[in-house]
Order: C-alpha cells, then structure tokens, then sequence
C-alpha cells in the first residue's frame, strides 16, 4: 500500500478512535477532575504503550531526538491539555470552537512556513473544505450549549492551547522519519504525563486520581477507553504525521466530531439537524479531494 495512503488511514482511524474515546469517557461521568482524569489516562497509556514497546523492541535514541520528543509531549500533552482546560472554565462554546479552528489553520500555516511543505492546489481547496465542514458541525453543536462569558484570560489561555499544540506536532516531524511511531509515542506520553503531573501537584487538582480503579467494573471500562485513545489515538495521530505532510494529517485528524455524530446519535441518543449533515458531506467532500490524488487507478 501507498505510504500516503497509510497516513491517510492512519489519520481517519485516530479521528474514529478519539470520537468513540470522547463517547467512552463521556459515559464514564463528569465527577472527576479534568487534570486528574488527564493524569490517569496517561498513566495507563504509558504503561499499555510501555509493554507494547517491549514487545517490537526499543531502540536507542541519540540525545537530540529524544529531548525533542520530551519537548513535543510536554507542549502538546501537558501545556496544551491544561491550557485548554484553562481557557474552557473563561470561554463560550463558539469561543472554543473559533480557537479550534484557527489551530487547524496555525498549523496549515506554520507547517508551510517552517517545514516547506509544499500544498497543490486541490490539497489546499480540500484542506479549506475539511475545515469549513467541520467548522459548521462544531458551531451548530455549540449553539445548543449554555453561553457563558468570554474573558480575556481565557482567550490567552486558548491561544496558548492551540500554540503549543501546533508546535509539538511541527517539531515532533522531522524526529519521526527515523523512529518507530510506537516508540515515539510513548515518549511523548511518558513526558506528557509527568508534566500533567507537575501541573497537577502545583494545582492541587490531583483529587479523584484513583477514582477509575475502585471499581472493577468502572475500572474495565476506562481501561478500554484508554486503549482506544491510545493506540488508536495517539499513536495513529504520530503514524499520520509520520508518512504525511503535517498540515494534510492535522486536517485528517480533526475530522473526529464527524465520527462523534453516529456515535452520538446511537448511544446518547442526539438529534442531527440538516446543517450537521450538510457540514459533514463538505468535511467528507474536503477528505476526497486530499486522498483522490494518491488512490491508484
């Protein structure tokens, strides 16, 4: 199979796995700390990802690649997380949604500027389609939700949120054209976590760390929800990135609150309007126009 194509696959299936993760937690309940829950998602990714690393094999990495995958997880897992939990405590829905977008948009950019990518015409118009569509899913889901006020704070700490993930992926590129994506990603996870960790200790919001494990049930369930966002995840995201150009995978990838609609539709049981499904066909329409180019005929 085409590399191209393998990163294709690889992008939609993290999209999938982050939308059916978000249905899974989502069902697990709200009672637990945001960074708490972060933390203990991470723990258990970083031992899951640890034993598979164990399994393909770990090779050793030079100190530059390895402080550069330290560097990507602690921006896009750490600082970007609690940045944008941050910025949901002071910021309406359409106010995170608008910040959303726009770091689809900042990496496009910075991916352009800083790794001279180089877009043809038809990836750009399916990029611009991909993030319109789902730009409009996003805003008609966010006018249902409660308004709250948009502060400045909470504005510098979404722009924060979408900087710092932006730039984990643009620096974690060039790392992964000569490491294993397993790999990779438990380094970027193990940082990660240790950085939520951090923010947690200084922030006194570790309360509920240990609440997923006091049940076995509840326990079997948020393990299975974490292998999902692992693997499927985080890891596809790095395959993605791996064997594309960054701006085409971060657009693959933010393609996940279409897979939410079915999902939500079939088990919380949501309302789809005609707008979503018009959002979802020039999101899908934007996704052909990226992948036409590479399917062999």
């Amino acid at each position: 199979m085409d590399t191209k194509l393998i990163g294709v696959c690889a992008a939609l299936g993290s999209a999938a796995s982050w939308a059916l993760g978000a249905i899974l937690f989502k069902q697990l309940g709200d009672s637990i700390p945001p960074i708490a829950m972060t933390l203990a998602k991470g723990a258990v990714s970083a031992i899951l990802l640890g034993l598979a690393l164990l399994a393909v094999g770990y090779e050793e990495l030079d100190g530059t690649p390895l402080c550069i995958l330290v560097a990507s997880g602690l921006l896009g897992i750490s600082a970007g997380d609690t940045f944008f939990f941050a910025a949901l405590r002071d910021l309406g829905a359409y106010a995170v949604v608008v910040l959303l977008m726009l770091g689809q948009v900042l990496t496009v950019v910075l991916a352009v500027l800083l790794l001279d990518e180089q877009l043809s015409i038809a990836e750009q118009a399916g990029i611009a389609l991909t993030i319109a569509g789902v730009s409009l899913v996003l805003f008609i889901q966010a006018r249902n939700e409660p308004a709250s006020k948009s502060r400045l704070l909470g504005i510098f700490y979404g722009s924060m949120s979408i900087i710092c993930m932006s730039a984990s992926l643009l620096i974690a590129k060039p790392v992964l054209e000569t490491t294993s994506s397993i790999q990779a990603t438990f380094i970027r996870m193990f940082a990660g976590m240790l950085g939520i960790l951090l923010f947690g200790v200084i922030g006194r919001q570790l309360n509920g760390f240990f609440k997923p494990f006091t049940e076995f049930r509840l326990a079997g369930r948020f393990v299975l929800s974490v292998c999902i966002v692992t693997f499927g995840g985080f890891w596809l995201s790095l395959v993605a990135v791996k064997y594309l150009d960054v701006s085409i995978a971060n657009t693959l990838n933010s393609t996940e609150p279409l897979f939410v609609l079915p999902l939500a539709v079939i088990f919380l049981k949501e309302r789809i309007t005609w707008l979503i499904v018009l959002g979802s066909v020039m999101a899908f329409a934007g996704v052909a126009m990226l992948i036409g180019g590479w399917i062999p005929v």
